[in-house]
């Protein structure tokens, strides 16, 4: 058996917590800027005069003593409300502090990204890999209801990051809401490495060599580069190449490796702004340094691969390339981060990235030239520790819990905790030297999990038909 880690390690308690405003992370080339910057239309001061007597009256006539500071960043963010771009936002000083940890450096915490909603902090982008927070399913639009047990409402991004790291090895409770449902999960926290490709020789197929690519940061087209060297040394005629779960922050290094696969003059991307093409990426010696990758190669894809990831997986798609999985998130837009007075900033949509032929994947994704999913029980959210679970109970998390003991070779089913439960239990307990209670309090929710994501590992069929792609040549 092949021995990774998959990019949708769900299941495994353990965990730690990075806050990054992910979104910051973007690609702009000043050509680019400089080609749009020409129609900007000029706002006069008249125009904002009703802004200035806004401000005048409120800060003089209020019944109750207010921040002036408060009153404009609260006029920069209702401004920037108005444009109903899930990407564009007003950062203050404080938000934008994160914005070099997310390309650069170890950090710590639990490895993922918050922003605010609704004045709760969510999950924002995809966590990183192998950190705390992918291997507990925590995923993009989670809410984080609480922190040890303290409301996070009407926090700042900063008191939330604060509460959620910590010392290293210690562990962090959150209580998250996922659509109707709340559970909660334990985290230890750790430091996540900044390594973003890992590589290695299929142990069943010595001549396919496996390529992972966590997040796209400065230095990952050189990682790249390095890892599929070291692959041919050891003997690689072919790759699969993983961009599941790749959030694709930095744009240019995700160009970089398309333009290993393409040949030089290839379009790997195009890039428009109100409505006309500003510019066209294309693959060369000036991106990819003459390095190029001409060996049979699969890429895998899921929803979680976004961004720069999608860019790569449209141009190598172009080119001829299979791509195995499902649809791609669909994120066709660029920001740039942009500043405004002296300490805060603007993250703002400034382009739509089109893929070679000139279509948009915003919104509908990158389609896949064959489907390949996990399996559903490989979706479900981890147990909730809030209580523990015996016979009796009954609701989602009841359901939950039969459908991961169903994957594991159990006969339960519905949303009650019955006697079929209770023996699935106990069998577990017992065959891992626990006290056979027939209760799923915490250590056997863990390890109930701990078997799911084995169970997933083992049962990637996406990978296993890219392997077999390659096995037998159906790849051009």
């Amino acid at each position: 058996m092949h021995k990774r880690t998959i990019p949708l390690p769900i299941f495994l308690v353990g965990l730690f917590f990075t806050v990054v405003v992910t979104a910051v992370v973007v690609h702009f080339i000043e050509t680019r800027a400089s080609v749009q910057n020409q129609s900007v239309v000029r706002v006069t001061r008249s125009d904002l005069d009703e802004v200035q007597d806004l401000y005048d009256l409120i800060s003089t006539n209020y019944v109750e003593e207010v921040s002036k500071k408060a009153l404009v960043e609260g006029g920069l963010s209702g401004m920037t409300a108005v444009l109903d771009d899930e990407y564009s936002e007003f950062l203050t000083a404080e938000e934008t502090k994160k914005i070099d940890e997310s390309v650069s450096s170890n950090f710590g915490g639990i490895g993922t990204s918050i922003n605010l909603k609704d004045r709760l902090p969510v999950i924002e982008g995809v966590p990183i890999k192998n950190s705390p927070a992918e291997k507990a399913s925590l995923k993009a639009g989670d809410i984080i209801l609480a922190v040890d047990g303290q409301s996070t409402e009407n926090q700042t991004i900063d008191e939330t990051a604060n509460k959620i790291r910590g010392k290293k090895d210690t562990e962090v409770s959150l209580l998250i809401r996922r659509g109707e449902e709340e559970f909660s999960v334990d985290l230890k926290r750790e430091v996540v490495p900044n390594e973003t490709v890992m590589g290695e020789i299929n142990s069943d197929n010595p001549t396919i060599g496996y390529v992972e690519l966590t997040n796209f940061r400065e230095t990952t087209a050189l990682e790249f580069r390095n890892t599929i060297e070291d692959l041919r040394t050891q003997g690689a005629t072919s790759f699969v190449v993983d961009i599941r779960q790749n959030s694709g922050n930095l744009l240019s290094e995700a160009e970089r490796v398309a333009s290993y696969f393409l040949s030089d003059g290839d379009t790997i991307a195009q890039f428009s702004a109100r409505g006309e093409v500003v510019s066209t990426e294309k693959a060369g010696s000036k991106i990819d340094s003459g390095f190029k990758v001409i060996e049979p190669t699969v890429f895998l894809v899921d929803q979680e691969t976004a961004f720069g990831s999608e860019v790569l997986a449209a141009a190598v798609k172009h080119k001829g390339f299979s791509l195995v999985g499902v649809n791609t998130f669909g994120k066709g837009t660029i920001q740039n981060v942009l500043p405004i007075g002296e300490n805060n900033y603007l993250q703002l949509t400034v382009m739509n990235w089109l893929t070679p032929d000139g279509s948009s994947i915003d919104q509908t994704g990158v389609k896949p030239t064959i489907q390949a999913d996990y399996p559903d029980y490989a979706k479900l959210p981890p147990i909730s520790t809030s209580s523990n679970w015996r016979v009796g109970d009954n609701g989602e998390v009841i359901k939950n819990i039969n459908v991961m003991l169903a994957a594991l070779g159990y006969e339960t089913s519905g949303d009650s905790f019955n006697e079929q439960t209770l023996d699935a239990v106990k069998d577990i307990q017992i065959n891992n030297n626990m006290e056979a209670t027939g209760v799923v309090d915490e250590p056997t929710a863990k390890n109930i999990q701990e078997s799911i994501f084995q169970l997933v590992k083992e049962n990637d069929t996406a990978y296993q038909s890219a392997v077999d792609m390659l096995k037998i040549n159906k790849i051009s």
